[in-house]
C-alpha cells in the first residue's frame, strides 16, 4: 500500500519509514503538515498517518483543510499522536471520518493490524 507519513518528529517519521517499508508498503515522508497537502495534490495514497501536534499547521488544519474542500471523509487518515487525546476528541474525529486514532507508542502489531484493515 502507498502510504504517507505525516509527522513533525524525523526521528519518528523514519522508523515509521524502514518499519512500514520493509513490511512491504511504499512510504512517502512528511514532516510538515501544510506540505503533506501539498504531496496530495500530486499524488494519491492509500492510507495517511498523521500526528496532530505540529508546529504552525497542526495535524487539526490539516484536517479542516480536507474537510473544506470536501476530501476529508475520502481519505483512509489514521491519527498517531503522543498529544493527550480524550476519548470525547478522539470520538469526534471518528465522526468526521477519521479511520483509527493510535496514541504513541503504539505496537507494531495494532499498527499493522490497523493497516491491513483499510487495505
Amino acid at each position: 500500500m502507498k502510504l504517507l507519513l505525516v509527522d513533525d518528529n524525523k526521528s519518528i517519521t523514519n522508523m515509521l519509514d524502514k518499519f512500514l517499508t520493509m513490511k512491504g508498503h511504499d512510504c512517502t515522508k512528511s514532516l510538515d503538515a501544510r506540505n503533506a497537502l501539498s504531496i496530495m495534490s500530486r499524488e494519491k495514497f492509500d492510507i495517511i498517518m498523521l500526528d496532530l501536534a505540529m508546529p504552525e499547521f497542526s495535524g487539526y488544519d490539516f484536517l479542516n483543510e480536507l474537510e473544506k474542500n470536501g476530501k476529508l471523509k475520502e481519505q483512509n487518515i489514521i491519527v498517531l499522536t503522543a498529544s493527550s487525546i480524550t476519548t470525547e476528541q478522539s470520538n469526534d474525529l471518528l465522526k468526521r471520518g477519521i479511520k483509527s486514532c493510535l496514541k504513541k507508542p503504539v505496537t507494531t502489531e495494532i499498527l499493522l493490524k490497523v493497516i491491513s484493515s483499510l487495505g
